[in-house]
This record gives C-alpha cells, sequence and structure tokens, in this order.
C-alpha cells in the first residue's frame, strides 16, 4: 500500500510542475537572410493582452529607426524624441544599449525575432526553425506554429505599410507603421 501512495504522491507532483508551453523559437537570422536592405522609420504600438479577460489593456507606443543591409540590422527606438534603445546584430554577436527606464518586457531577442518574422523571406524563416515549427505563408498573412497549433500571426495591411503582429503564446499585439527614411 505504501508504494503505492508514493506513487501516487510522486504522480500529483508531477502534474504540478508541467512545464509551460514552449516560448516562440529565437530566429537570430544573419542581415545577409534578409535578401534586400531596409530603411525605414516606424512607429510601434504594443497591446498587452492578459491571460485573464477581466485584466486591464496596456498599450504602448515606441518610434524606431530600422536598417538592414547585407552586413548588419540596426534598430534605434525613441521615445519622447529619446533614444532609449539601440540594437545592432551582425549576424554573431547582438550588441544591445538600453535607458534604464525602459521597461524589461522589452526583449531584444523578441524584437530581433519579430522583425525576422516580419522582413525575411519565408525560405529562410522556414529554414531557422526548430523541428516542431512552422511558418507558412497565405495571401497577406503569415503564419507561425508549433505542432499544428498557431503561435503567432503576421497580418500585412496597405501593402506593407502597416503590419499587424498577433502574439497568441506570449500575449501582446503589435502594430508596426513604416515608411521609408529619407535618403535610405
Amino acid at each position: 500500500m505504501r508504494p503505492l501512495i508514493l506513487f501516487a504522491a510522486l504522480l500529483l507532483s508531477a502534474c504540478q510542475t508541467l512545464p509551460p508551453p514552449a516560448a516562440l523559437p529565437p530566429l537570430q537570422l544573419a542581415p545577409a537572410a534578409f535578401g534586400a536592405e531596409l530603411s525605414l522609420a516606424q512607429r510601434l504600438t504594443v497591446t498587452d493582452v492578459p491571460d485573464d479577460p477581466s485584466g486591464a489593456v496596456t498599450e504602448r507606443q515606441l518610434d524606431t529607426l530600422l536598417q538592414v543591409d547585407a552586413q548588419q540590422l540596426q534598430l534605434a527606438g525613441l521615445a519622447f524624441g529619446q533614444r532609449v534603445l539601440t540594437l545592432n546584430w551582425d549576424g554573431h554577436e547582438l550588441k544591445v544599449q538600453r535607458h534604464p527606464m525602459l521597461p524589461a518586457a522589452v526583449d531584444p531577442a523578441r524584437v530581433l525575432r519579430d522583425i525576422a518574422l516580419v522582413f525575411a523571406p519565408l525560405p529562410a524563416l522556414q529554414a531557422a526553425l526548430p523541428a516542431s515549427w512552422t511558418v507558412d505563408e497565405s495571401g497577406n498573412e503569415r503564419t507561425l506554429r508549433q505542432s499544428g497549433e498557431t503561435r503567432l500571426t503576421v497580418r500585412y495591411l496597405d501593402g506593407r505599410a502597416r503590419v499587424e503582429i498577433d502574439n497568441r503564446a506570449e500575449h501582446y499585439q503589435l502594430r508596426i507603421e513604416s515608411r521609408p527614411l529619407e535618403g535610405g
């Protein structure tokens, strides 16, 4: 009887320690994998979507300058005209400078991943994903799935001047409004 109780206790404790669903995979594509140069001014609007429907929805905005060429990806984030985030990615090392007041939720690896999901060619994304992950494109929509379950959707609007990311896995939505930089 005692081994049975011990086994039941072990089983119950295992249920309590089930890992949460896997986070989205990191996508650190080399800048050359983007296949084209980008030089964009952007307005990002992030909406946090709480797990609990009665929870407060928060929205934040950030202006960015994004430049991608074959050697590097650079992003500067600006709030009220002040630089709050700088990312430099050369395909090997991600260098980050951030203002102390920038919320910790702004994760440079997520930013890099979201840039890749929006702007990288589909074959480059497909080649970079782990085994249980897929990404496909249909019309103006790109869908990232894990074992067939939709985890993130990218919608392209107005050509590609506006993009919406619905990140179900990490509970946020991101709206990106882009325009070419002058002289870029």
